[in-house]
């Protein structure tokens, strides 16, 4: 912008100078050209008065002299220079000059020009007598009888004709430099005013386009300009407000991705990774952050989720398939890969999802095996009643100790098959959080000795001992009938799955805000690659046994659910041969709202 008013003020000093120039030529042409005019005709004015008063004064031509005295009269009144001329170009008279010193002017244009019958002459020249700019006029004397007998010429300096002009010439040459200084002054406040408002908009627009949008137009010059800021003062308003909910959307939006279920990878047209959320992180077991700015082939090591990508850029579709990822656990994922328009126009990024479904497929295959298998359990006992009751419609019935043999088998097969029924109604209601529970501040010690009384006939059978390990009074806040039905199971299991003379301890302790209540026998123990599944619904170690054992599989799932609807959890620790541990944590004070306390 400095360059810019640089160049206005040179060319409007330019345009001033060749005007100025231009105008002073020509006025002080005009000014010495009217000065001399004017100085003429004065000059010829007073030529004219005194030819006036000498003229028919004398007869002729040798009476001349007698003029003298008058001339010098007159010579003293004004400062014009007086000659009085013969008609021989002889000077008779001259106030500035020795008249015996003179030369002859004859030949002077002026006098020439009388001689010729002219009757004012005007000149300007040089002259010989006194080396000086002069301007003559001469006029002829006439005698009394009207002839020409001299010629009288009055003469004056030029310079002095030219003093006044001179002096407005001076008066010019100081107007014109007076306005060329305020021309300079003006042009410069003028350049400025304009300039700098216009400055301090390319600055604002140039601070808009790195992103500072909180820069304002605050100067003040012309209208037009000033219009012009106050524009750009509501763009840069509205670009901040853009700004600032593009900055809320992409902040929603990341708080969204990062929050979702799927994991999401964003790859670039090179096949670079420039985005991913945590979950992506936990589904690949691996902290991708450090990978942004890498190909995705450095993160994915499946074959076939590699395949699919290439597929997606190849294709530029939609790709969806389930894939396998075999990592420390097998995760099986729902992929699918989305085109979407990069930033730049004609550019394409890819959005990988990831969504793990290695629960829900688990699911599945639970529910799937949870069908199958209660329909076997099920058809055990059904194919019994069914077959003694045509055992007995044969014919059996006449024969009394077989009639009561297969009615005992009949009822035993029925009450297991009614005791399987409550279990699986009790479990789906337990899933769907139907049990209704009647919280209660209770000491686990006295459910414990319950369950062993209901027990102890069982365990005497055997041999077993049951014992108590209390190192704490626990109390804690629970349903009494939940908490019983968990640990009846767990003992109960014990003194199933433990040989003859052996001995189940029931311990119970605090740890931190949680009641602890750890089940310990010396039985047979389950087997490390079977405990993943021991809460499985109808799962078996050894089915065989399970069944001579009385128990319909549903047990464990029962206790899991229970300990869970009490904000619980239950941890597993056996060994083959040496026995098994369940630990049950739950808290000391119950917290549910929808709970109804007693």
């Amino acid at each position: 912008m400095k360059q810019l008013r640089g160049r206005i003020l040179l060319f409007f000093l330019a345009v001033f100078g060749v005007f100025s120039i231009i105008f002073f030529y020509i006025s002080s042409n005009v000014f010495v050209q009217q000065g001399l005019e004017q100085q003429g005709e004065d000059l010829k004015a007073q030529l004219v008065t005194l030819q006036s008063q000498l003229n028919d004064t004398i007869d002729s031509e040798q009476d001349l002299e007698e003029l003298m005295t008058g001339l010098e009269k007159a010579a003293e009144a004004v400062s014009e220079r007086i000659t009085l001329i013969d008609l021989s170009g002889n000077v008779i008279y001259d106030s500035h000059a020795d008249q015996d010193m003179v030369e002859n002017h004859l030949d002077r244009p002026e006098i020439q020009s009388i001689l010729n019958g002219d009757g004012i002459s005007t000149y300007d020249r040089v002259s010989t007598s006194t080396e000086d700019l002069r301007y003559y006029t001469a006029a002829p004397l006439l005698s009394t009888e009207g002839e020409t007998v001299g010629i009288l010429r009055l003469s004056k300096r030029v310079e002095e004709m030219t003093g006044v002009t001179e002096e407005l010439i001076r008066f010019l040459l100081v107007f014109i430099a007076t306005s060329l200084l305020l021309t300079v002054l003006f042009t410069y406040y003028w350049t400025r005013r304009i300039g700098d408002p216009i400055e301090e908009i390319k600055q604002i627009t140039n601070k808009l386009s790195h992103q500072k949008y909180g820069t304002r137009y605050r100067s003040a010059s012309y209208h037009e300009i000033d219009d012009l800021g106050e524009t750009i003062n509501d763009l840069a308003g509205n670009l901040e407000s853009q700004m600032q909910e593009i900055k809320q959307n992409d902040k929603r939006m990341r708080e969204l991705i990062n929050h979702l279920v799927i994991g999401v990878m964003v790859l670039n047209e090179n096949r670079e990774i420039t985005m991913v959320n945590p979950i992506m992180n936990e589904i690949l077991g691996e902290n991708l952050y450090g990978k942004i700015g890498h190909s995705y082939l450095e993160v994915f090591k499946s074959y076939g989720l590699n395949r699919l990508i290439e597929a997606a850029f190849e294709k530029n579709e939609l790709q969806n398939r389930e894939i396998s990822l075999f990592l420390q656990d097998e995760r099986i994922v729902d992929t699918n890969i989305v085109p979407i328009p990069g930033r730049i126009q004609g550019t394409t990024n890819f959005i990988v999802l990831l969504y793990d479904i290695t629960e829900i497929r688990r699911l599945e295959r639970v529910r799937t095996d949870f069908v199958a298998n209660a329909s076997h359990e099920l058809r055990t006992p059904i194919t019994a009643l069914k077959g003694f009751s045509e055992t007995l419609l044969d014919g059996a019935l006449e024969d009394r100790e077989v009639l009561v043999e297969f009615l005992e088998i009949m009822l035993k097969e029925s009450s297991r098959l009614d005791l399987m029924v409550q279990d699986i109604l009790q479990l789906s209601k337990l899933e769907q959080k139907q049990v209704r529970m009647n919280v209660e501040s209770i000491e686990a010690k006295s459910v414990v000795k319950e369950v062993f009384q209901i027990l102890q006939q069982k365990a005497e059978l055997k041999e077993m001992e049951l014992s108590i390990i209390n190192h704490e009074n626990v109390s804690l806040e629970v349903d009494h009938d939940q908490l019983k039905q968990i640990i009846l199971n767990l003992v109960g299991n014990a003194v199933s799955y433990t040989p003859e003379k052996g001995k189940v301890e029931v311990e119970m302790t605090y740890l931190n805000q949680e009641a602890v209540i750890k089940i310990r026998d010396n039985g047979i123990g389950i087997p490390q690659q079977e405990q993943s599944r021991i809460f499985e619904r109808f799962y078996r170690v050894d089915k065989a046994r399970s069944r001579n054992a009385g128990g319909t599989g549903l047990g464990l799932s029962i206790v899991k659910y229970l300990v869970e609807n009490l904000n619980g959890h239950i941890e597993l620790v056996s060994e083959v041969g040496k026995g098994t541990m369940f630990e049950v944590y739950l808290p000391i004070i119950f917290e549910n709202p929808s709970s109804q306390r007693r």
